[in-house]
């Protein structure tokens, strides 16, 4: 964080002051992550807000790290109705989710698509909900290795060369917090996340 802040004051260009920071931002958001997860376990800041607002967030992070093969597609639910939860907290899920599905895609390249729905009648964590939304993160990779997919959401299980197999165990953590769920479907071409948060009993 303290390089990001001598970097911005050296910078000439405002353009590139943007990217310090985001640097900044994100520092601070992993900072606050990192205390959350290591301190007392206690429901984060939620506010009720659309969650369009974390999936944008995201967006904007990952397309400056988008190679120019992989297309990054958008599908939201107009409708779907403000909910509570940590925005901080949902925006590290989405991200690790989000760049698990880049990293996948490889040299080849390929699409991810962002969606959001409206779900209707789930139970999450024995309660019922008449509405939920659900978040989709879709890629048309290589799909997910059988091998690896029944301890997916264990730490230190990764699919990749360096990979520190924290990311997805984090996002389910940090989910069943919010009361909600993750799960995936996968073969060769498709991958799927699905996060369900609740809304309306």
């Amino acid at each position: 964080r303290g390089a990001a802040q001598l970097l911005s004051k050296a910078l000439p260009d405002p353009a590139l002051t943007e990217y310090t920071k985001v640097i900044i931002e994100q520092a601070d958001r992993l900072r606050n992550l990192v205390d959350r997860l290591l301190g007392p376990q206690h429901p984060g800041m939620h506010i009720t807000e659309s969650i369009h607002k974390v999936a944008e967030r995201v967006v904007a992070l990952v397309s400056m790290e988008l190679p120019d093969n992989v297309r990054l597609i958008r599908d939201y639910d107009p409708s779907l109705p403000e909910l509570p939860h940590d925005p901080e907290q949902i925006e590290q899920v989405l991200l690790n989710i989000v760049r698990n599905a880049l990293q996948a895609l490889g040299p080849e390249g390929g699409e991810i698509t962002l969606r959001t729905r409206t779900a209707f009648q789930l139970t999450l964590h024995g309660e019922r909900y008449r509405l939920a939304a659900r978040i989709d993160v879709e890629d048309n990779g290589p799909g997910i290795p059988p091998h690896l997919q029944d301890t997916l959401f264990y730490p230190m299980v990764s699919g990749r060369e360096g990979g520190t197999g924290l990311g997805l165990s984090i996002a389910r953590n940090l989910i069943d917090q919010h009361a909600g769920k993750i799960e995936f479907t996968s073969w060769p071409g498709h991958t799927e996340f699905s996060v369900y948060l609740p809304i309306r009993k």
